[in-house]
């Protein structure tokens, strides 16, 4: 019964990993199609956020990889705690890497990018930062918020502010 569990509990984690790395695919088409629509569009991180995503992206890269190795491995060699380590070692890299590169921040010209969604800053209204590391802005009358712990405020202000 409990070995039952274990794998339904793995067939849901191996879901996990395909949902997350379709998300992270996603952003990363997402972000070269603006790219090639505004050429202008640069990553506005600070010098901790460019540090930061660096090694995050290097962690994802090999902890993704390496888990997809285990996963193998463990398979081939009928070594169930292999498979299932390389399981969650895989699952957690793509939940973080996901949610960090949701909320990259890029700016051009005219547009500004947070995460997937394309904005015209010369439409936003009711413009916030907020102490707590927060921009808040209203844009075709919904609400959003977002992070700006690894973004240069500066350049967003002085951006935002034209």
């Amino acid at each position: 019964m409990q070995e039952i569990i274990l794998s339904i509990f793995s067939f849901l984690l191996l879901i996990v990993i395909l949902w997350f790395t379709y998300t992270t695919a996603n952003i990363f088409v997402t972000i070269y199609r603006c790219k090639k629509l505004d050429h202008s569009l640069s990553f506005c991180f600070n010098t901790t956020g460019k540090i930061v995503y660096s090694l995050l992206l290097i962690v994802y890269v090999v902890g993704f990889i390496g888990g997809i190795i285990a996963m193998i491995y463990g398979l081939l060699n009928d070594s169930i705690n292999f498979y299932r380590n390389g399981l969650n070692i895989a699952a957690f890299v793509s939940v973080v890497f996901a949610y960090f590169g949701s909320t990259i921040v890029m700016i051009g010209r005219k547009n500004m990018m947070v995460g997937r969604m394309m904005i015209d800053y010369r439409k936003l209204k009711k413009v916030n930062f907020t102490y707590n590391n927060k921009m808040s802005f209203v844009y075709a009358q919904k609400d959003y918020s977002f992070s700006t712990r690894f973004v240069d405020k500066t350049q967003l202000r002085k951006i935002i502010s034209k």
